[in-house]
């Protein structure tokens, strides 16, 4: 229940309908994640950010891209980029696959037959979102499909350990299938 609003100075975000549904999935992932009276650390910081970065951002992508990111790692739920999720071993420099049950990327050895194999960009990136902060991520030259495999591997994280379809992804998607 929201009780009180106030309107903060800064740049707005443009009554587009992407820009539109990026703001939407960051307010519904902040809202699925933030738990009735026990609020969460750093979400409300996180989130004005994100929407701040929206608003200045000229590829909305990337800005619901930069809030799951770090939305997962609040949640203790960042997936793991530097060494195999199942054996532990670190990553070869080298495409790997993407398993949100084992919480991250798998070496060649336990992968799957079949598991799609993330980039060794879309790997890179996913680091620097992780460690590098907002700064460096801004500075990076991300094309379309680079983004759609950062974005898959968030958006498969987010909904398998949120244990529900979140809405606004599901129209995103929608969208982006009739680019």
């Amino acid at each position: 229940m929201i009780t009180q609003a106030v309107r903060l100075p800064g740049p707005r975000i443009d009554a587009e309908v992407e820009r539109t549904a990026h703001a939407s999935l960051i307010a519904e992932l902040a809202d699925r994640v933030s738990e009735e009276r026990h609020p969460l650390e750093g979400l409300f910081e996180l989130t004005a950010l994100a929407l701040d970065e929206l608003a200045r951002e000229p590829e909305p992508r990337r800005a619901s891209a930069y809030f799951m990111m770090v939305a997962l790692d609040l949640l203790g739920y960042a997936p793991q980029l530097l060494v195999c999720a199942s054996c532990e071993l670190p990553l070869a420099e080298a495409p790997a696959a993407f398993s949100p049950v084992a919480g991250g990327f798998l070496c060649g050895n336990c992968a799957g037959p079949g598991m799609h194999l993330v980039s060794v960009q879309a790997l890179k990136v996913l680091r620097v979102m992780a460690t590098g902060g907002i700064e460096l991520y801004r500075r990076l030259k991300l094309d379309a499909p680079l983004m759609g495999e950062v974005e898959q591997v968030l958006e498969a994280q987010l909904e398998y350990h949120l244990d529900r379809k979140l809405k606004s992804l599901r129209f995103l998607r929608q969208m982006r299938s009739y680019a």
